[in-house]
């Protein structure tokens, strides 16, 4: 049995020196290295995965994955969400800012992706992209008063019908179809 640990549901992280407490939606894993102040190298420590949290004080902590005795993990019913976070939860994502703007990034069939709400004419609507390509974004017509868990549909059902933000759609070589 395996036991998935949503990183957007971390409330604590418990290390050899005791709990933290975790800034909402700021547990993220991914390669552990130091890089180089002023020479711009890195060293890889032989490929072991590494942590980051943002303490509720503001603080960043980073070490090997290895380090984290256990989580603390906030109950759903009792937790109260912001819609990126509930977005990043349904989509089993990570909550992401960039230039000041929270979007929620996840993958599926190996390929990332970004769900944000956007300034459109029409006002606030939640935008969906291929990660780094926010000019192919598709637009689904959900404003930001429309429950998150439609717009979490629509993306899901899209990339499980095979159709991707960004590219155009399939076409035929068939003179006769329409």
């Amino acid at each position: 049995m395996n036991l998935h640990v949503n990183a957007n549901e971390v409330a604590a992280v418990l290390l050899a020196d005791g709990w933290h407490e975790v800034k909402a939606g700021t547990f993220v894993t991914g390669p552990f290295a130091f890089a180089g102040a002023t020479d711009g190298s890195s060293a890889h420590i032989g490929g072991q995965p590494g942590f980051r949290i943002t303490t509720d004080e503001g603080a960043v902590v980073m070490g090997p994955l290895s380090s984290v005795l256990a989580v603390r993990l906030e109950a759903a019913r009792d937790q109260e969400r912001t819609p990126l976070q509930e977005l990043a939860y349904r989509l089993d994502g990570q909550v992401v800012t960039a230039g000041g703007a929270g979007s929620v990034r996840f993958a599926h069939a190996g390929e990332e992706f970004e769900v944000w709400l956007g300034a459109t004419k029409y006002g606030p609507r939640w935008l969906f992209a291929a990660a780094g390509d926010r000019d192919g974004a598709i637009d689904y017509g959900f404003a930001e008063k429309d429950p998150v868990d439609q717009v979490a549909r629509a993306v899901m059902g899209d990339l499980k019908a095979g159709m991707r933000p960004g590219r155009p759609q399939a076409t035929t070589d068939d003179p006769t179809a329409d």
